[in-house]
Formats: structure tokens, C-alpha cells, sequence
């Protein structure tokens, strides 16, 4: 008895101290996962897989971003914003997301309204729609994200590309910034325009530096007298002159330069009229920062770096180390490469410029390039003509004085076309966009500019073709139906099936038990006879 209370006392301090187990285990599990927090994006696309810009923006904020949803329940975009804000709570706490349904909450909508300034208006079914989806605030500085900006549809394939991720990074960026740098693009000498919108054109350039809080303007170097002091931008632009700089616009340069200022110089070949290579002007304002220019004309000859097209004029380069290049090597290794164009080499005049840009070495220069411009004979190298690697781009910082926060600063890139707006369109030249805007903020030292890959675009709505039509019409009037007939059958001829071996086992059950009762009734029998006694025996006993 004793050992039976004992054996009972100990299951219950193991039952207990299960259940306590358990307990922690559960407790601590939930500490886990609040302190360490991970999702996975299993979408088709990525849709909410977070790129290095956003992540860095995210990890960097040092003080509380609200973002103001304006976006009704019944808004198709008001899941993939959740989401995506979700997204962004996983990488840092310092964000506020605040949903405010104009539908639901008009007395708060009203407030809000009022508050940023937001134009807001009715659907023919009573629905508010506003100008402004979403508000990104932070202090007294505020950024509106237009639906516009959240998806865009492109007409000619016919497909949604989301941009949800740039605009909430950009808007992010905007208002983390208190002041507005400025961006100054040079004219006077044929350099390419900030409102060329074409493919060679600046237009996008100066768009994304706008939306990523850049003032641009421009200044015309060749004028007599200039219309403001080259000292009020913190970075000015020399975009592919075709002709050759006057010494009175280098000297501007070069004193601007000297005194503090940050230069940006993309100097393709500058032909004269006879087709020969000649001096691009700006010799002397690129040796002020230790940079030799080549004027020669680079040709690649390795055909993994070389277009399909073309005799090798244009070529992607392989990135350097250094802090303008970091958003384009991952542990040393590039991630994405530049294309460059009509290019020239440029070389180091001392150790400060560092290389930005190279060539592989089975490039070469050529000093002539007539033969082909004229005559279209291909190009080939000569004994003569040097071999590769080149450089193609430099970039180098002098001594700081006094308490600026950096010395000047200069970035001379060989080629004009990787500012060109076609890179800013083109997904797969991704490289030229990181190149030139982490060019552009170390030369103005701000923050990396915001460059997010475009997402993949999708189908928008149901598009049904005559064939498209038939197969729907087959699929409902004839699989469907066809199917869900056959799915019958199966589970009748199944039921049956188990009827009858239902059926089976039991005439097969009812005969061993009346075999087991027969046998039953004979042993039973033949026990009474056998216990009986003779009647023989009976009769001698009397």
C-alpha cells in the first residue's frame, strides 16, 4: 500500500514538473521570436523581399518616421502597403505606421486633411479618394506618395510594375534630410541636357535626383558673366562636352575646385573636324586632382566584357574598391558591372586618385580612330598600340582646410553615357545607375542616393482570346463535369466494393460460428456419453 502512494506522489511531482517545463519552454520560445524577428517571402517575385538600399536606410534611423496610410479597406493596394510596412517593422523600431480609413474614419481623415494639406474627393459610389496615399513624416518635414508612384502600368506589354519599396525608401530618404543639396549641370560647351528626355538625354537623372531631395540646376560656364557664385553648389556636373573647353570656364573650374568645391567630370573623346582625337580642355583641371586623361579611344577586346554588337567600343567595367563602388562589389567581388562607351583611359599623375573603373587586359587604345569613322574598316590592334588594363575612371580628394568635412573632391570618368537615362530605365544596366548616384553622394557627402531594382512586372486583369474562350468553354461545359462524373463512379464502385466484402466476411463469420457450435454440441455429447455408466455394469452390481 505504501509502495502504491509513493509510486502516485512521484507521477504527480513528474507531472508537474512537466507542465512547468513546458511552460518556460513556451515562454521562452516567445522571448526568441519578439527579440529576433525573421520572415520569409515566398511570393513568386519577391514582392516584399527588402533590397540593401532599403535595409540600410531602415537600419540608419536614428529618430521615429510616422507613415500616414490614407488607403480605404477595400482598396486593392491596401494589403501589399500592410505588408510591405511589415516588412520594414522587421528591420528597425523606429517606424509608426498609422492606417486611417478616409471610409471608415472621416472625422480623423478630416483632421489629417487639414493638417498636410491633402486634396481629397468622392467616387460616383461615395468612396474618398485623396492625392496623396500615403504621408512620410518626421518632424515639420513631410513627403507625399501618389498611387502613381506605388504602380505603375505599362501600356505596351500591358503589365503592373510595382514601385511600393522606392517610394517608401525615397520618401524615407526625403524627409531624413533637413536641407536640399544642389546639382549644378554645366552648359556652354555642347554637354548633354537635363532636359533631353531621350535615351542619351538627362532628364531621368535630374528627376531622380530631385525626388531624392537634390536642387538641379544649371550654369552656363561659357557665359561672359556668370549668373550665380559657383561656390552655392555643392556639386557640379560636366555631362559629355563635344567641344572643347574655353580656358576661361577651366579657370572658373579650377578655382572653384581648389576652394572647397566637388566636380564630377564624364569626358568622352572630343573629335575635331577632321575626325582626330583632340584635347578635351579640361587636361589642366584634372591634373589639379592627380589625373593624367588618355585621349585615346578604348577598345575591348575580351568578349565576356564586350557587347555582341559593335568592334568593341562599348564594354561593361569591372568596379574597383572604394566607397563610391561599395553598392557594386559584395565581399570583393563584383555584383554588377559599368557600361561604358567611346571611352578614354586616363591614368595617375601621384598616389591620391584612387581607381574607380578598369578595363580587362585584353583591352587596347587606339590614338587614330579615322580608318574607322571614315572608311568603317574594323578595328584591330596594331604592335603599336597599348594594351590593357585601363582605367577609366579616378576618383580623388585633396586636403581638407579648416573645418570643412572634407576636402575637395573630384570623380572623372572617361565616358558620358552613364548618365544616360536609358540606365535609369533599363533594368539590366542597374550597375550605371548605382555608379552614378554613390558618385554623386560622395561628392556632395550625403547618404547613398535610394537605387531599389524594379520588381517584375505582372499580368493586370483577365485578357480572353477566341481560343482563350474555348478552352473555358470546354473546361466548363465538358472537364468539369466530365471530372466530377468519374469522381462519382469511383466512390459508387468504392462503397460497393466494400459492401460485398462486408457482405462476404460476414456469411464467412456466420458459418465458422455454426461449425464452432456444431463442434461444440458433438464434444459436449460425446463427454455425456463417455461420463455414463455401463448398464452392463449396473446390472452385476445389483
Amino acid at each position: 500500500m505504501a509502495t502504491a502512494r509513493s509510486r502516485g506522489r512521484a507521477l504527480s511531482v513528474l507531472s508537474a514538473a512537466g507542465v512547468i517545463a513546458a511552460t518556460l519552454l513556451g515562454i521562452s520560445a516567445n522571448v526568441l521570436v519578439s527579440r529576433f524577428y525573421k520572415r520569409w517571402d515566398v511570393t513568386s517575385r519577391g514582392l516584399y523581399t527588402l533590397s540593401d538600399a532599403t535595409v540600410d536606410t531602415l537600419r540608419g534611423l536614428g529618430d521615429p518616421v510616422e507613415v500616414i496610410v490614407f488607403l480605404s479597406a477595400s482598396d486593392p493596394l491596401t494589403v501589399s502597403v500592410r505588408h510591405m510596412l511589415t516588412a520594414y517593422g522587421a528591420e528597425t523600431d523606429k517606424l509608426r505606421p498609422r492606417y486611417v480609413d478616409p471610409d471608415r474614419n472621416p472625422a480623423e481623415f478630416l483632421a489629417l486633411q487639414q493638417k498636410f494639406g491633402i486634396v481629397a474627393g468622392k467616387t460616383d459610389d461615395g468612396r474618398v479618394v485623396t492625392d496623396a496615399s500615403i504621408v512620410v513624416s518626421r518632424g515639420s518635414r513631410n513627403w507625399f506618395v501618389t498611387t502613381d508612384d506605388i504602380v505603375v502600368y505599362d501600356e505596351n506589354d500591358g503589365q503592373a510594375r510595382p514601385k511600393l519599396e522606392q517610394a517608401l525608401t525615397e520618401a524615407i530618404r526625403n524627409v531624413l534630410e533637413r536641407e536640399s543639396a544642389r546639382i549644378c549641370f554645366s552648359v556652354g560647351h555642347q554637354e548633354i541636357s537635363i532636359d533631353d528626355g531621350g535615351p542619351s538625354g538627362l532628364a531621368e537623372l535630374r528627376y531622380r535626383l530631385q525626388k531624392g531631395n537634390f536642387e538641379v540646376e544649371t550654369i552656363d560656364l561659357a557665359a561672359p558673366k556668370l549668373d550665380r557664385e559657383l561656390p552655392s553648389c555643392q556639386v557640379v556636373v560636366v555631362a559629355g562636352p563635344e567641344v572643347r573647353f574655353s580656358d576661361s570656364a577651366v579657370k572658373r573650374l579650377d578655382g572653384y575646385f581648389k576652394g572647397g568645391g566637388n566636380l564630377f567630370l564624364l569626358t568622352n573623346p572630343v573629335l575635331d573636324e577632321e575626325n582626330r582625337i583632340s584635347a578635351t580642355g579640361l587636361e589642366a583641371l584634372t591634373r589639379s586632382a592627380g589625373i593624367e586623361l588618355g585621349g585615346d579611344f578604348v577598345v575591348e577586346g575580351d568578349e565576356g566584357a564586350r557587347l555582341p554588337s559593335g568592334l568593341g567600343e562599348s564594354f561593361f567595367a569591372a568596379p574597383k574598391p572604394h566607397d563610391v563602388t561599395r553598392g557594386l562589389l559584395k565581399n570583393g567581388t563584383p555584383r554588377f558591372r559599368v557600361l561604358l562607351s567611346a571611352g578614354q583611359s586616363m591614368k595617375a599623375a601621384n598616389d591620391r586618385p584612387v581607381a574607380l573603373l578598369s578595363t580587362t587586359q585584353d583591352a587596347f587604345s587606339l590614338r587614330d580612330i579615322r580608318p574607322f569613322v571614315e572608311q568603317g574598316k574594323p578595328v584591330a590592334k596594331s604592335p603599336g598600340d597599348p594594351s590593357g588594363p585601363f582605367v577609366m575612371a579616378f576618383a580623388s580628394e585633396l586636403p581638407k582646410e579648416g573645418s570643412r568635412p572634407h576636402g575637395p573632391r573630384m570623380i572623372v570618368v572617361g565616358s558620358a553615357n552613364p548618365v544616360w537615362g536609358r540606365n535609369f530605365r533599363d533594368p539590366t544596366l542597374l550597375g550605371n545607375r548605382l555608379f552614378v548616384e554613390s558618385a554623386l553622394s560622395w561628392l556632395a557627402a550625403r547618404p547613398a542616393l535610394v537605387s531599389v531594382p524594379e520588381k517584375a512586372g505582372h499580368d493586370l486583369g483577365l485578357s480572353l482570346t477566341e481560343e482563350s474562350m474555348s478552352d473555358v468553354f470546354r473546361y466548363v461545359l465538358f472537364y468539369l463535369p466530365g471530372a466530377v462524373a468519374l469522381l462519382g463512379v469511383f466512390v459508387m464502385l468504392r462503397r460497393r466494393a466494400g459492401e460485398k466484402r462486408s457482405r462476404a466476411d460476414g456469411a464467412a463469420q456466420n458459418d465458422s460460428d455454426k461449425t464452432a457450435k456444431q463442434t461444440a454440441e458433438k464434444d459436449a455429447q460425446n463427454k455425456a456419453e463417455n461420463d455414463a455408466p455401463d448398464s452392463d455394469d449396473s446390472e452385476d452390481a445389483s
